[in-house]
């Protein structure tokens, strides 16, 4: 399995995963232009995406929606118009045009909104943004995948600090929020694994954080719980380039 994390943040979010000539992608909160315009790099043309899962209804996520019919779109029924059999449900699993997802549901201020574990052959992928916290049940599901797609939104001194209502700091601070990168580092650090290679923080303020900040809080809460994180890749995902991983089979992109 292949991922490519075309862009993560408010403005936009958009990752394609590719397995054996499958492709299935998450969310496309930006232009059909943009998208076809990263999806150069990786030499798939824009009608080869079969299906797109949407995590929830916020505009950064489901900008493109339109440009999808039903039989390609799956979601919660409050996320979009979907049909019945395409319907996602928290803790439900679906096999998906070779990918078998699991939905895990996400606390953020839009009713509806899910992440999801994928997994192909015998890799997992997690993806978590857009969430104030993780469900107690959630957790142990998260444990021991070969790839997190995981929120990393703010530092919280950065945030107070911006020049935001304080309305929206404390959503964003709250339950139906997003992670800080203490709240990410922590809920990671924990559900690592012997499997687990690669790590892409993603959702990333450019106003309460930066990529920096994000991996030093990361590295620091993984020494102080005595995680070692030599053989584990860790990057930022962005805005305006592509992160991509996983792994590469050449059969995969013919």
């Amino acid at each position: 399995m292949r991922y490519y994390v075309f862009n993560s943040g408010s403005k936009g979010n958009c990752t394609l995963l590719i397995a054996d000539q499958h492709y299935l992608m998450i969310d496309m909160g930006v232009s059909k232009r943009g998208l076809q315009t990263k999806l150069i790099e990786t030499g798939v043309p824009f009608e080869k995406i079969e299906h797109v899962l949407f995590t929830h209804s916020h505009t950064d996520h489901i900008k493109g929606l339109k440009y999808f019919n039903l039989d390609q779109i799956y979601a919660t029924s409050l996320t979009c118009m979907v049909r019945e059999d395409h319907t996602l449900v928290p803790y439900q699993t679906y096999m998906i045009n070779g990918f078998k997802v699991t939905v895990i549901p996400t606390s953020h201020d839009v009713k509806g909104s899910i992440g999801f574990i994928i997994e192909y052959g015998d890799e997992k992928l997690v993806y978590v943004t857009d969430t104030g916290y993780l469900y107690e049940k959630t957790l142990p599901m998260i444990k021991n995948a070969d790839y997190y797609i995981f929120e990393s939104n703010h530092n919280v001194k950065m945030l107070l600090n911006t020049n935001r209502t304080q309305e929206l700091k404390k959503r964003i601070l709250g339950d139906y929020g997003h992670l800080s990168n203490e709240d990410c580092a922590l809920y990671v650090t924990r559900a690592l694994g012997e499997k687990t290679k690669e790590i892409v923080l993603a959702h990333i303020s450019q106003e309460a954080n930066t990529p920096e900040l994000a991996l030093e809080t990361f590295n620091k809460i993984a020494e102080e719980g005595g995680i070692s994180l030599n053989n584990i890749s860790i990057r930022c995902a962005s805005q305006e380039f592509t992160v991509s991983g996983g792994s590469f089979d050449e059969v995969t992109l013919k």
